[in-house]
């Protein structure tokens, strides 16, 4: 039997508990699977018991299961709980807010959106990660930041839903086709074409996986299939921006990255709103208190909830619905 418990062992548990769903419950932990069972097996012999009966599917807590539970969330609260009081004793609640952000968020939403004066504490010291989908979601799983702040649509892939993780809507955004323009402003491709005719497209790299299901989405709607030919790929929205500025392709991108090129004539909306899809921008964060400052600001953007209900969240200054 083991003799060293880990804490990401009871997040795990939650996780699953929650999803009832080893493959679904390892994607949202960021992990393998093996490497998601491996630790729900460690922390059933550390607990000396079975804690998820795997012989159903989906799979089921067992009675000794169903009584760690509550007394799992209980135990991480307090643990967090605990860091808190520590930190503050130290004299760490004034320290940064860490924040995980999509590339396009960090560039073009987040600088106002943390520049409100409203916020508590403001302005607020903070510090920035920017990396794809997959990296803001282990930033946040494994510890390494505060807040981490994505898209996420309905429709889409599940974003850390279940387990310790908690979120708020900050902002809307949308995604919409682009082209380049010729000299006259008119757009060099466009996907009213015949059937077949074969368009250049710039998308995103397999990185990135939740904006190219999005765009799936999209696409599952058209009228025909469309003959999009990849010439180009990256993770980076600014980078794919600029090779449809470039002439080299369409591309779907979010309206916050691309409405200044619009209405300088660089780029032109295609396909119009069926080739478009509203998506959220939501923060997320661990649930359990963390240092104060973390804690007014969640405070804020909860209790500003129900006062921007039915506002209009494209502007980025504006607090989530």
């Amino acid at each position: 039997m083991r003799s060293i418990m880990e804490l990401a062992w009871f997040e795990d548990f939650l996780e699953i508990a929650a999803t009832r769903n080893f493959s679904t419950a390892a994607a949202s932990r960021n992990i393998s699977q093996p490497a998601f069972s491996r630790r729900i097996k460690a922390l059933e012999e550390w607990v000396g018991a079975e804690l998820i009966d795997r012989s159903t599917y989906p799979v089921h807590l067992t009675s000794a299961g169903n009584i760690f539970v509550p007394r799992c969330q209980e135990m991480l609260r307090d643990m967090y709980r605990l860091r808190t009081d520590c930190r503050n004793a130290a004299g760490a609640s004034s320290r940064l807010l860490t924040f995980a952000a999509l590339h396009t968020l960090a560039i073009y939403f987040f600088p106002k959106w943390i520049s409100q004066p409203e916020l508590p504490n403001a302005p607020v010291r903070s510090s920035m990660h920017t990396g794809d989908f997959l990296e803001c979601v282990d930033h946040l799983s494994s510890g390494k930041c505060d807040f981490a702040i994505t898209y996420d649509h309905p429709d889409g892939p599940p974003v850390l839903e279940g387990g310790p993780f908690e979120s708020l809507q900050i902002g809307r955004d949308r995604l919409v086709l682009v082209s380049g323009v010729d000299q006259k402003g008119a757009p060099l491709f466009n996907v009213d074409v015949p059937e077949g005719t074969r368009i250049p497209y710039l998308a995103y790299s397999w990185s990135d996986g939740y904006l190219g299901k999005l765009i799936s989405l999209i696409q599952s709607r058209w009228r025909r299939p469309l003959n999009l030919s990849i010439v180009y790929q990256s993770s980076l929205a600014e980078g794919l921006k600029q090779m449809a500025i470039a002439g080299q392709g369409v591309v779907w991108l979010p309206q916050i990255c691309v409405q200044k090129a619009i209405a300088q004539g660089e780029l032109v909306q295609i396909g119009g709103q069926q080739m478009s899809l509203e998506i959220e921008i939501r923060i997320f964060r661990r649930v359990g208190a963390r240092s104060r400052d973390g804690e007014a600001l969640w405070k804020y953007l909860s209790r500003t909830a129900e006062q921007a209900s039915g506002r209009n969240l494209t502007d980025p200054t504006l607090a989530m619905r």
